[in-house]
């Protein structure tokens, strides 16, 4: 079963999506640039970078020396198998989508690797007491999560599978993904309660968004900013998760002081 994690399940997934997306509009732009260049001759042709110096090079990927396990957690066994695919996916994405190749430098690789099995540990300690506490995720809640991801990415569900699947993720992987993330998430809400954001911690939130804004446009800002009711569901929206991820982190390390966990890359 693949997991996924650093930036949660749905988050993820989303970006996965979002980055196939991308890379098809970026290859039709491409192809549309080619033909217009074509046609108004070779002078905006001269200036476009040789194909070779944009691409990425592949990750060189080595899992030769991976300890199996990689961890364990209250004697509960995270395999190999689990950790190279996270592994494998997340370095691939870093290198799409940010243009690194983190396995170039030896020491950002181990640390990489160890911060991998380590947030392994700590989400399978969030499923066992979730497991514990008897949380299920139901089929309805689940077909939401997923209509929902889609709708974002402007898909419908089949759409959003196929997309999925040309990253290399079966429907059931998508769907135990998810199932996973939304344990935790009702985990955290048994826990804690439904988060409710305040109107000064809106307020608060508004002020912060609008001075880096200022700060990054300068002199280049010229229309006004928008209005705390244009940006409230949005600004609501992330305060909600930046609570939820301060709960997830305070039960995390709550569990961590009785249970049993060991690191072995």
């Amino acid at each position: 079963m693949k997991r996924v994690l650093v930036t949660g399940g749905l988050s993820f997934l989303l970006a996965i999506g979002l980055a196939a997306c991308n890379g098809d509009d970026e290859e039709n732009g491409e192809a549309e640039d080619t033909e217009n260049g074509e046609e108004e001759g070779e002078e905006q042709a001269s200036d476009a970078l040789p194909e070779e110096e944009m691409e990425m090079p592949e990750p060189d990927i080595d899992l030769d020396d991976v300890p199996d396990p990689v961890a364990e957690v209250n004697e509960e066994s995270i395999d190999r198998d689990e950790f190279e695919e996270i592994y494998t996916m997340q370095v691939e994405q870093i290198a799409q989508t940010q243009m690194m190749d983190i396995t170039e430098d030896e020491e950002q690789d181990q640390e990489f690797r160890e911060e991998i099995a380590n947030e392994l540990a700590r989400q399978e300690l969030l499923l066992q007491e979730a497991g514990e506490r008897g949380i299920e995720v139901s089929d309805e809640d689940l077909d939401e999560a997923i209509e929902e991801m889609a709708e974002e990415m402007g898909q419908d569900t089949e759409e959003f599978f196929e997309v999925m699947e040309e990253q290399g993720m079966s429907e059931d992987e998508v769907h135990n993904i998810l199932e996973e993330d939304l344990r935790i998430e009702q985990l955290i809400e048994d826990e804690f309660g439904e988060v409710e954001v305040s109107d000064e911690e809106l307020e608060e939130l508004y002020e912060e968004q609008i001075a880096m804004m200022e700060e990054q446009m300068g002199d280049e800002m010229e229309e006004d900013p928008p209005e705390l009711d244009e940006m409230e569901d949005q600004l609501r929206d992330q305060a909600e998760q930046m609570e939820n991820q301060e709960n997830r982190e305070a039960l995390t390390n709550d569990l961590e002081e009785d249970a049993n966990i060991e690191i072995h890359v």
